[in-house]
């Protein structure tokens, strides 16, 4: 959770030229703004951007398709609203003091809005600007403004704010110094994205391409012959028969036309057409519903029924290894030698599922750096989900990372894969995806967990617990206590008297995986002495990490001081599932109902499950309320404790009751 939030500045640091209406005319220099259009992905969402929001209002953010260039935009709802506002922040940019830039955006707007930008000095102060108002506009329009950074602005970073209930929607955002020189205009493009160079195909297949704003229609051919009419709206796509083509090389082509030349851009490829390769064998593990699940059939250079990918900026090489495999003669892996962005990753093909069964994922790897498990999710309607799922500390030997994964409503296939995001390199081998049933301990368990020791904790939520004679674990800050929001060293120690286990969360709530070793131990060691000090030696057994963030290097100094680690990575604790160096939870958001809290109850009872919650401020009004829990809906979900009949124990004690029946 974020302690404080950074007041906007009232001071007009910038020189402010007059709206300038439709396209841009200044002379300017390159576009400074990473991912402008946001149609590169970073994980699930766009890259190079960032979704803010504060204040009491309820706002979604999301990264949709369609918009004023490319495929892609950037979109936020806000719905109700009594303070603050919400925004996409691109990623900060180098700039030059005292010095005048422009920068525009095309925006679609139910309500007035306005652009902002950041400024940040040597220092780290960051200063807040206006820069323009943006009327309502039903149709894209661009917004355009001349502005001059302070003397002593080293970064910048722009936005388009919501602060009204209502829509907004912004694409084909530039910010560049103005002055520099006549921009060369950008030629019109053309990319086919699928088959990739050098693939082997066979039945049919799905010909794609990206192209840019400027493009009106995208016709696909093969050796020339056009395959299908042309495609005139985005995503430009076409079917092509394999099964009538020769076997052997052909060259797949994609023409791109502008309203001023039919030819305006053309992409290519080189491809195999083979239509006698082997169909894969079914899945060897009953129930496991990926194909050649230990890669152990080629099909060429690669597995049958696997394809390998990448994207961003990084230099990536894929190897079908033919030893030194977990099980069998054949492995995957992929080794990064040069990372800047994006990430890459061996993928099987993806398989149908049911909305709302939960499916467990694992395979077996072996790395020298941190990876993680994702899911990909195909819509009803064709469109993408990403979530992560799990993360894969670097292992020289070999390990088994795994992770269960509840389909939503709408789904209709999903893909797991093991992502590496950085210089190094992962093994994996024996995949396996199906449907879960959770071996079940002895009885239906329940822990309340509080994080970071704010006030209102004390004061509106203990009396609750004591209520309903509810223990529960407060997992503290020692480096918060003379701050008038948080709990004073007094009062931390007199939860022992409510029924209260009292745990560690750091000193500062930092983002511990950006740390140093040392300065992770630090973090560590010291809150749980000073905790110790405080309360006495019986507390501080037990660990959170602050925002549910860790890597390996987490995990090596939690095991060091604490029992246990609990994430913020969603799901329940089972017979087979429960690790103790990652305590799975739900999270208490403040669109959090009871009744979703009474269902989770009642799925930890059906599957005799420990079931974790995860609660911060309990105040109706809280700075930011996205975290925070209503008194009253605490007592509800208290009441639904009570009424349902699960046990409700301190992590510390449920981990006595649950360890033992993990051996």
């Amino acid at each position: 959770m974020r302690l404080y939030r950074l007041l906007i500045g009232a001071v007009l640091a910038a020189v402010v030229s007059t709206l300038l209406p439709g396209v841009t005319a200044y002379a300017v220099g390159a576009n400074l703004i990473g991912n402008p259009s946001a149609e590169t992905a970073a994980g699930s969402g766009p890259a190079s951007w960032t979704f803010d929001k504060w204040g009491t209002n309820q706002t979604t953010s999301s990264w949709q398709s369609g918009g004023k260039d490319g495929q892609k935009s950037l979109a936020i709802t806000m719905t109700s609203r009594s303070s603050g506002d919400a925004k996409w922040m691109a990623a900060p940019v180098t700039v030059k003091p005292g010095t005048k830039y422009v920068v525009s955006d095309w925006y679609i707007g139910s309500v007035a809005t306005s652009l902002e930008v950041v400024y940040t000095n040597a220092a780290g102060k960051q200063t807040f600007v206006w820069l323009a108002d943006a009327p309502v506009a039903t149709a894209w329009k661009q917004l355009s403004i001349e502005f001059t950074t302070p003397a002593d602005a080293v970064k910048a970073s722009v936005y388009h704010v919501l602060a009204k209930k209502g829509s907004l929607q912004t694409d084909l955002y530039f910010m560049a110094e103005s002055g520099a020189s006549d921009p060369t205009p950008t030629p019109a493009s053309v990319k086919l994205t699928a088959p990739a160079e050098g693939a082997t195909v066979s039945g049919t297949q799905q010909l794609t391409a990206t192209a840019s704003a400027d493009v009106v229609g995208v016709k696909f051919a093969v050796d020339g012959v056009d395959v299908g009419a042309e495609d005139t709206a985005a995503p430009f796509a076409a079917s092509w028969d394999t099964k009538k083509a020769t076997k052997g090389v052909h060259t797949v082509t994609a023409t791109a036309r502008t309203a001023s030349s039919p030819t305006a851009a053309t992409s290519k490829v080189t491809v195999t057409v083979d239509n006698t390769t082997t169909t894969p064998p079914p899945p060897t593990t009953p129930g496991n519903l990926i194909a050649n699940p230990s890669v152990e059939t080629a099909n060429g250079s690669a597995p049958s029924g696997w394809t390998s990918s990448t994207w961003g900026t990084n230099t990536t090489a894929f190897t079908y290894l033919s030893s030194g495999a977990h099980t069998g003669s054949r492995a995957v892996k992929t080794q990064i030698t040069k990372y800047t962005s994006g990430d890459s990753k061996w993928s099987p093909a993806a398989v149908s599922i049911t909305p709302g069964k939960t499916y467990q994922y694992s395979n077996w790897y072996q790395s020298n750096v941190d990876s993680e498990l994702d899911v990909e999710v195909t819509m009803a309607d064709g469109s993408e989900q990403y979530a992560y799922l799990a993360t894969a500390p670097a292992s020289s030997a070999w390990a088994k990372v795994s992770g269960q994964y509840t389909v939503p409503v709408g789904a209709t296939k999903i893909t797991v894969f093991q992502v590496l995001a950085k210089v190094g390199w992962v093994t994996a081998d024996d995949f396996s995806l199906a449907e879960y049933t959770p071996a079940q301990l002895d009885r239906a368990l329940i822990s309340l967990t509080f994080d970071d020791g704010w006030k209102s904790q004390y004061t509106a939520g203990v009396p609750l617990l004591d209520k309903y004679q509810m223990p529960s674990t407060f997992y503290l800050l020692t480096g918060t206590i003379t701050y008038p929001d948080y709990m004073t060293q007094a009062e931390m120690c007199q939860l022992k008297s409510h029924r209260v286990e009292i745990a560690s969360h750091t000193v500062t709530h930092p983002h511990l995986p950006q740390l140093t070793a040392a300065k992770i131990d630090t973090e560590l060691k010291n809150s749980q002495a000073d905790l110790k000090k405080w309360c006495g030696s019986d507390v501080a057994k037990n660990f959170a990490t602050p925002y549910g963030e860790y890597d390996s290097k987490v995990l090596t100094a939690t095991k060091k001081y604490y029992r246990s680690h609990r994430s913020t990575d969603e799901g329940y604790n089972t017979k087979d599932s429960t690790d103790v160096n990652n305590i799975k939870v739900q999270n208490i958001l403040n669109t959090t109902t009871p009744a979703q809290v009474g269902l989770w109850i009642d799925q930890a009872i059906r599957d005799k499950s420990w079931l974790v919650l995860v609660y911060h401020e309990v105040d109706a009004s809280a700075e930011d309320p996205t975290y925070a829990v209503t008194p009253a809906n605490l007592e509800k979900e208290l009441q639904l404790i009570q009424s349902k009949g699960i046990t409700a124990l301190t992590v510390d004690k449920a981990l006595d009751e649950v360890v033992p029946q993990l051996a």
